[in-house]
């Protein structure tokens, strides 16, 4: 009886190269269309621009347009403006959320890569 081991033969790792090549290529081409930085695999996140703005609205728009690819986190927000009652501000999130300043994202957390 004769079987076919497909892992030996030739095209069968042609066509696996090829895959793979596609779907690294998808990925990349679907990063760039979506405005996202290229993915470094050494570096860390993208510097946090300097925040200019008087109030604490204006800077939480500042951080949002300076990485408009990025999901944030109310507690990551709070920690980076220096705020203790992160629950506070989540309400307060909310309520810019209500009048058109930010959107929000119920659920999981989109994928970063």
């Amino acid at each position: 009886m004769d079987v076919s081991v497909y892992e030996r033969k030739p095209e069968h790792h042609e066509a696996l190269i090829w895959r793979a090549t596609v779907h690294q290529m998808t990925r990349r081409l679907t990063r760039e269309l979506a405005g996202r930085p290229p993915a470094s695999r050494w570096n860390g996140p993208p510097p946090l621009p300097l925040l200019s703005s008087p109030d604490r609205r204006g800077k939480v728009l500042q951080l949002l347009t300076a990485q408009p690819w990025r999901a944030w986190r109310g507690s990551e927000l709070a920690a980076i403006l220096g705020i203790e009652n992160v629950n506070g501000f989540r309400g307060q999130l909310s309520q810019w959320s209500h009048q058109g300043y930010v959107n929000k994202i119920y659920g999981p957390m989109p994928a970063t890569t």
